[in-house]
C-alpha cells in the first residue's frame, strides 16, 4: 500500500512536468488567444475554488478574460523549467518559491504601487514578489480518531513521534506541495540549521506517515474523513475542512513554534500578457480584492492592514513562529528535498 502512495506521487508530479494539465475557467468567464493583450494565463497555487472565484472576480473587476492552471508550488517550478510563456502571472505559493522562480531566471520584478501599504515582511523591495495572504502550519486533528488512540492533539514536534500514532499521519510531499517542504524548514530553524538532524527527525517520523500526497489539502481532507488521526497542514485549509462538513477536525500548533507562508504572485517571464499580469497583481493587492476573501471562502488572513480579516480565520499575530529566512529556505530547498526522497520517502517503498 505504501509503495502504491509514493509511487502515485511521484509519477504525479513527473506527469506534471511533460503534460499540460486541464486548464480550469470559472464559470461564466470565456478564454481568448494567448496572445492578445486583453487576456491573462495564471498559474494558481491555491485551493480550487480560491483560484476559481478569486479569477472569476479579477475578471469582472477589470474585463480581463482569464484562465488559471491549479498547480501546487514544486509542480509550477516544474513546469517553468519547460515551457516559457504558458503563464504570465504566478498567483499563490511561498515567497521562497517566488524566489527560487526568479533565481533561475522565470520572474519579472515588479513593484506595484499598492504594496507600498504592505510590511516589510509580506513584500520583495525589488518586486521580485509581494504577499497577498498568510497562514500557519498547524497539526490538523480528527479529535474522534485522536480519541479511539487514546492521546491528545499535539502540540510539539516531538509528540508526532508517539507509537501510538504510527500509520497515523499525512504529509505533503516537499518536492509537489509547498507545505511538505515549510514542515522541513520549519524543523530545521528548530535544529538550527543542523541537516543531519532534521532529516533524522524525518526518519523518524516517516513509519507514521501513511501517505506523502501531492497536495497540501489532500491530508485535511483524510483527517475528516478519519482515514488518518492527523495531517500537517496549514491551519486555514484544516478550517476549510472543518467549515465544509468534516466537524471532528481541531487544529494544534508545536509550542516550540510553527512555520508560515507569505502566499505571493510575481509577474513571469516571457508573459505574453504582461500588462495584464501587472493589473493583476496592483488588484491582488488591493484591499477591495483581499476583502473578499471571507465570501471566497478562504481562511488565510489577508496582507493588508486595512483588509477585513473573516471571522473563522486563524489568528497568526498570537502564534509562536520560528524565524523565516526566506533566502535560507529557497537556497535549502534542492538538496532536502533530495535529502528527503533518498533518505525518507524512499525508505517507504521497502515497508
Amino acid at each position: 500500500m505504501r509503495n502504491r502512495l509514493i509511487t502515485g506521487v511521484l509519477a504525479s508530479a513527473l506527469c506534471s512536468i511533460v503534460t499540460l494539465t486541464a486548464c480550469s475557467a470559472p464559470a461564466g468567464t470565456s478564454t481568448s488567444a494567448a496572445g492578445t493583450t486583453d487576456s491573462l494565463n495564471i498559474a494558481c497555487s491555491q485551493q480550487e475554488d480560491f483560484c476559481q472565484k478569486i479569477t472569476a472576480a479579477f475578471q469582472k473587476a477589470t474585463g480581463i478574460k482569464s484562465t488559471y492552471v491549479r498547480l501546487g508550488s514544486g509542480e509550477v517550478l516544474a513546469r517553468l523549467q519547460t515551457a516559457t510563456g504558458e503563464f504570465d502571472v504566478w498567483s499563490g505559493g511561498q515567497a521562497e518559491n517566488h524566489l527560487i522562480a526568479n533565481d533561475k531566471g522565470f520572474v519579472t520584478p515588479y513593484v506595484s504601487p499598492n504594496a507600498a501599504a504592505l510590511t516589510a515582511e509580506f513584500k520583495d523591495d525589488k518586486g521580485i514578489w509581494a504577499g497577498f495572504y498568510t497562514d500557519s502550519i498547524a497539526f490538523c486533528s480528527n479529535s474522534k480518531e485522536l480519541a479511539k488512540l487514546g492521546i491528545a492533539a499535539p502540540t510539539s514536534w516531538q509528540a508526532l513521534l508517539d507509537p501510538k500514532l504510527k500509520g497515523h499521519i499525512a504529509m505533503p510531499h516537499p518536492a509537489t506541495a509547498g507545505v511538505g517542504y515549510m514542515a522541513i524548514f520549519t524543523v530545521d530553524a528548530l535544529n538550527n540549521g543542523d541537516k543531519t538532524k532534521t532529516i533524522d527527525y524525518f526518519k523518524s517520523l516517516n513509519p507514521s506517515i501513511v501517505q506523502y500526497s501531492k497536495s497540501a489539502a489532500t491530508g485535511t481532507e483524510m483527517a475528516g474523513r478519519g482515514e488518518v488521526a492527523i495531517a500537517i497542514a496549514l491551519d486555514s485549509d484544516c478550517v476549510k475542512a472543518k467549515l465544509s462538513g468534516f466537524a471532528d477536525l481541531v487544529n494544534s500548533y508545536p509550542a516550540e513554534g510553527t512555520g508560515y507562508e507569505v502566499g505571493s504572485v510575481s509577474i513571469l517571464k516571457g508573459a505574453r500578457n504582461e500588462a495584464a499580469a501587472k493589473k493583476y497583481m496592483d488588484w491582488i493587492l488591493s484591499t477591495d480584492a483581499q476583502n473578499q476573501y471571507a465570501d471566497v471562502p478562504s481562511y488565510a488572513a489577508p496582507t493588508l492592514p486595512k483588509a477585513t480579516v473573516g471571522k473563522d480565520v486563524p489568528p497568526q499575530t498570537t502564534l509562536k513562529k520560528v524565524p523565516w529566512d526566506l533566502r535560507k529556505a529557497a537556497d535549502g530547498r534542492a538538496d532536502f528535498i533530495k535529502a528527503f526522497e533518498s533518505d525518507v520517502a524512499a525508505s517507504s517503498t521497502a515497508k
